[in-house]
């Protein structure tokens, strides 16, 4: 408890100084960034430079990351690794969209008309969403990938399989440093531990810099995403919120059988750590939307906002979004609430690895192409919804935009731990009347027998 108080004090008055010192770093930021527009060609991604970031852009959007969720919940057969990146990428998002509603502070190009941009978006800036999601999921991703821990070896511990027996107990106990984890692991590879985190750090360094590049955040906008995505590190590995969530979800996962009321009580208590920080936000939304000041301030953003080409035709988007489309990201801290309860209530179908029990035929076919016309739509349609809802033509009370994007999460919790196993099962279930019956291998060894 001690080291939580003492690095959130820590976090907390870094945020103090960035809202009341932070924009004197702003004119600076603004000279490197037409400097390194200047000195590259820049324009329409098109220069070698601009490809080059534009690439690390795409690596820490939220989109490229959907999609690697997706990957990894297909092919992991340790689901609950997977569940804890997916948390804690909702718990970086939530920090993020909360504290700009704080620090309230403008992107480069709604100040400054010289900035040139490839492409325009909206909202707060500080902190960085880039540099702050990036260092959290990229961190923990490479974790898991580096340390096989989305593996599930016979004796279900993941990489135990792989390290020498000496080592086991110190494993087991925790005490195998992860230089010595690797070591074991890789004893053949070229590159060391500590280069192997120096070129993670020079991803992680070049993704939140190329914002700055674009002119979609100053410097200290990205350097805060960096301090708040480590301050989150920190609590994951060192102060045992890793292990929390780890027993929370094993919990929901392997005790599906319990009473209804010792569900509800689990569920109820996890509820209230869910609403209470959701609360606070709307809180806090509620003062930013009647700050006056504020208000004006935005005006002004919007006459610079509205110059820029790539900006046109889009100042009506631009007014709805600040506290409103910071609002409807925080509820993405409901998504680890809703894989929470679907675990819990779903009995036997988040596991898609128990149905390979057969391989794929004519019909498998043609059941894959039915689950990746499903997916496809499922994607379109959420697009579409989106450009409906937040069309120039509709004005949406917010209250409306939280429930969409609830149902949304509540949509996604489903799929991965319902939808897809069952249908990755009736791809698979190609003897008759084996659709909604689980045939592990060793059952059709002996049926092959």
């Amino acid at each position: 408890m001690q080291k939580i108080i003492l690095s959130s004090l820590w976090v907390l008055s870094l945020i103090l100084v960035d809202y009341f010192y932070g924009e004197t770093t702003f004119e600076i930021s603004d000279s490197i960034t037409e400097y390194l527009q200047s000195l590259f060609d820049y324009g329409n991604e098109n220069g070698l430079v601009e490809s080059f970031l534009l690439i690390f852009y795409v690596f820490g959007g939220r989109q490229f990351m959907g999609m690697v969720f997706i990957i990894l919940w297909l092919k992991s057969g340790l689901k609950e690794q997977i569940l804890k990146l997916i948390t804690m990428y909702s718990i970086t998002s939530f920090l993020g969209h909360f504290i700009k509603m704080i620090l309230a502070q403008p992107r480069p190009f709604y100040e400054e008309s010289d900035v040139r941009l490839d492409f325009c978006k909206k909202g707060y800036g500080d902190p960085s969403d880039n540099a702050l999601r990036s260092i959290v999921f990229y961190v923990i991703l490479s974790e898991t990938l580096l340390f096989k821990k989305y593996k599930v070896q016979a004796s279900d511990l993941g990489v135990l399989s792989s390290i020498n027996q000496d080592k086991k107990l110190q494993y087991h106990s925790k005490q195998l440093s992860n230089d010595d984890l690797y070591s074991q692991l890789y004893p053949n590879t070229m590159l060391s531990y500590n280069q192997y985190k120096f070129m993670l750090a020079t991803f992680l360094f070049i993704t939140g810099i190329s914002n700055s590049y674009f002119g979609l955040n100053y410097l200290n906008q990205v350097i805060m995403g960096w301090i708040i995505g480590g301050y989150v590190l920190y609590l994951y590995y060192f102060c045992d919120l890793e292990k929390q969530l780890e027993s929370l979800f094993i919990q929901a996962i392997y005790n599906q059988s319990d009473q209804l009321n010792n569900k509800l009580r689990h569920v109820g208590r996890l509820a209230i750590f869910t609403v209470f920080p959701m609360l606070i936000s709307i809180l806090l939304y509620l003062l930013r939307t009647n700050n006056v000041e504020l208000i004006q301030q935005q005006e002004e953003w919007g006459l610079y906002f509205q110059s820029h080409q790539k900006c046109e035709n889009q100042l009506d988007r631009f007014n709805r979004s600040f506290e409103n489309q910071e609002i409807v990201g925080a509820c993405v801290i409901f998504l680890p609430f809703y894989l929470y309860l679907c675990c819990y209530f779903t009995p036997g179908q988040y596991k898609p690895d128990l149905y390979n029990h057969q391989t794929l035929t004519l019909k498998g076919v043609v059941r894959v192409l039915i689950l990746v016309g499903l997916l496809i739509s499922q994607v379109f349609i959420h697009i579409f919804t989106r450009k409906v809802v937040m069309s120039n033509s509709l004005d949406i009370n917010v209250a409306y935009l939280i429930v969409g994007q609830l149902f949304l999460e509540l949509y996604f919790s489903l799929l991965l731990i319902t939808i897809l196993p069952l249908l990755y099962k009736f791809c698979k279930a190609d003897i008759d009347g084996d659709f909604l019956r689980r045939i592990n291998q060793i059952e059709i060894q002996e049926m092959e027998l």
